[in-house]
């Protein structure tokens, strides 16, 4: 069994006891697994004092906006959330009579993170949610004793601690420099943890770009069409770039007719589901798979359809929105798309010799 402790923040006994007590105690009659233990609070001060508590540790909350039953008028849940989501990592959501009293800096709705009117909401359905969120492990990763901070821990103590004289002697760098360096550093110690043998498609991409600017392995939609940026990295850090490289990425059904049209994987018949085994398996030396996330469709990065444009255009329609610049490809697959595709250009091959006239001349030797 494992226990979910859910933080509730409403100031109104009531609303505590008719609905969250009551769907909490459902929930658990009916869940096994899972066994939901709730803190109930009824004011904002003493909801931050123990949100600032490094000894609590939380799967999720529900945040009420008025905690001080002025009719609507209060809008101090906005404190307890913005405490969440600036010091805090666990999903949120606020359920509240008065939603349009959500800041607008913390109204950013997501999987994580959402606004409900309580009328509209099924209190059920929520705790669901908690329960599907908690599942994924990333509370187990991320949260404040989650295996991220145990990583760090030992990576601290039995990695850096051997080589920062490195660092710290360093002359030539600046302290920005530094700090950027051991960042890198420090990740590169963390992958080395990480067992690769079951790999989620979802971790192809890293959606919205962190990079500011355009970098390479960006995925961008130009005219309806979709194309990923493969200008080298090292041009983009050293501002040589005056025209950027750009590689189209074709629809699935470009390659697979009528695939748009089958539903089940039993609809496939066995020639089109051998084109798409051979499409996700790189088979072909002049197309590179993309996986389905989100609202990213899947597609084949196409070798042969190069196009090239002025970075002073595409960035000015990028700022315009005339150019999408949604996700990127994470470094571990952007490296073999880099290689594969510097392999297809490099590739030299050899002329064919008649292989009847060689076997002849060897018979008679």
């Amino acid at each position: 069994m494992e226990e979910l402790r859910i933080l509730i923040v409403e100031d109104d006994e009531a609303i505590y006891n008719d609905v969250y007590k009551r769907n909490i105690e459902l929930f658990n009659k009916e869940n096994k697994e899972h066994q939901i233990t709730e803190v109930w609070i009824q004011r904002k001060d003493e909801a931050l004092a123990t949100l600032k508590n490094p000894e609590n540790i939380f799967d999720g909350a529900i945040v009420d906006l008025d905690l001080m039953g002025s009719g609507g008028t209060d809008k101090s849940g906005n404190e307890v959330v913005k405490e969440i989501k600036e010091n805090l990592r666990f999903p949120t959501f606020v359920i509240t009579g008065t939603p349009h009293h959500i800041s607008a800096e913390l109204d950013a709705r997501n999987s994580v993170f959402n606004v409900f009117e309580r009328d509209s909401i099924d209190i059920m359905d929520t705790l669901d949610r908690f329960k599907k969120i908690k599942a994924t492990g990333i509370l187990n990763l991320l949260n404040r004793n989650g295996k991220i901070e145990e990583l760090i821990q030992n990576i601290f103590w039995n990695h850096i601690s051997t080589s920062l004289d490195n660092w710290a002697l360093d002359n030539k760098r600046t302290s920005a420099e530094k700090e950027d360096s051991l960042l890198r550093y420090t990740i590169l110690h963390m992958l080395e943890y990480l067992d690769e043998s079951n790999v989620h498609p979802s971790e192809f991409y890293i959606t919205k770009p962190v990079k500011e600017s355009l970098s390479t392995g960006d995925l961008i939609t130009l005219n309806r069409n979709r194309y990923v940026v493969l200008t080298p990295a090292c041009d983009f850090a050293q501002k040589k770039v005056s025209k950027v490289f750009l590689l189209r990425i074709k629809d699935i059904s470009e390659e697979v007719s009528g695939i748009e049209e089958i539903q089940t994987i039993e609809g496939l018949s066995n020639s089109k589901k051998g084109k798409l085994e051979k499409l996700i398996q790189n088979s072909s030396s002049y197309f590179h798979f993309i996986p389905q996330h989100n609202g990213i469709n899947a597609g084949i990065i196409d070798f042969q359809n190069k196009l090239s444009i002025p970075i002073e255009d595409i960035e000015k329609d990028i700022v315009s929105r005339k150019i999408d610049r949604f996700a990127t490809i994470s470094m571990p697959f952007l490296k073999d798309l880099i290689e594969r595709y510097s392999s297809y250009y490099a590739r030299q091959g050899s002329p064919d010799f008649d292989s009847v006239e060689i076997i002849e001349t060897l018979m008679n030797e």
